[in-house]
């Protein structure tokens, strides 16, 4: 009887013992971001965001921005015959965000620069990317390929690891404040973006939250976009017959400061 009672007992110290810990591994995070709307109009150049929050004082800062899944066709460039420099094929990559840029506070940078185990198995870095990742052309090395698209993207802002942007400051009641600025780049495509904020602690997700943060294109960016879609056949005539008049005036410009 009294081993029986032990035993009741000790389950529940274990239990409200461990309900804190509970807690804080599905916390949701207090997060603030502003704006949550960019308006990219004709003299769009990149925008600036501001996110701020709340989170355990013991843990770490990683925020990532992530865009809808899309299909890319990439040619592939090489040496035929080991001398002409051309095109070799059609590279597929299937199912990559549109966007993925991480911000990561030092601590968690360095544990990504380590490349630990522990990381890839939360999936929240560029092997989560490319594990889901569907690459067509089966001569070739994914993990290669994959690389030399990132590469792309990153020279255009769409991807990479953005460091040195989180700071904290001392909170009150076991918690600290956070604040980062995230800088997107100029030639972001128009849709609605995923912003995850993750609280890490010992290589595990200790809180978490998620906002929406859409890109819309407005004024004559807007009508131009609209304007191909609806009317596919007249936007590529008027595109033939403004490029046709770029280069009359073009020639004609040239030819009257040849003749001075």
């Amino acid at each position: 009887m009294k081993k029986s009672i032990f035993i009741i007992i000790y389950i529940i110290m274990m239990f409200i013992c461990g309900q804190p810990e509970f807690v804080l591994a599905t916390a949701s995070l207090e997060v603030t971001v502003r704006p949550n709307q960019i308006l990219m109009g004709a003299l769009y150049n990149g925008a600036n965001i501001s996110v701020m929050g709340n989170v355990p004082a013991d843990s770490e800062v990683l925020i990532r921005l992530t865009g809808h899944l899309e299909d890319y066709k990439l040619k592939k460039k090489g040496r035929a015959m080991g001398v002409l420099w051309m095109n070799l094929g059609i590279v597929e990559i299937q199912k990559v965000p549109s966007l993925f840029l991480l911000y990561p506070s030092k601590a968690v940078n360095d544990s990504l620069q380590a490349g630990r185990q522990s990381w890839q198995d939360l999936g929240l870095g560029f092997e989560a990317v490319l594990k889901q990742a569907n690459i067509v052309l089966d001569s070739e090395d994914k993990s290669a390929l994959f690389e030399e698209f990132v590469k792309l993207e990153k020279k255009s802002g769409l991807y990479g690891t953005i460091k040195n942007t989180i700071h904290y400051k001392q909170g009150k009641g076991g918690m600290k404040s956070f604040s980062c600025t995230l800088a997107l780049p100029s030639g972001l495509p128009q849709g609605v973006y995923k912003l995850d904020v993750f609280a890490i602690k010992d290589d595990a997700i200790a809180g978490y939250t998620s906002k929406e943060i859409e890109a819309k294109k407005v004024g004559m960016p807007a009508f131009i976009t609209s304007f191909a879609f609806n009317h596919g056949t007249l936007y590529g005539v008027l595109a033939v017959l403004v490029a046709i008049i770029a280069g009359l005036v073009t020639g004609v410009i040239f030819k009257g400061e040849k003749a001075h």
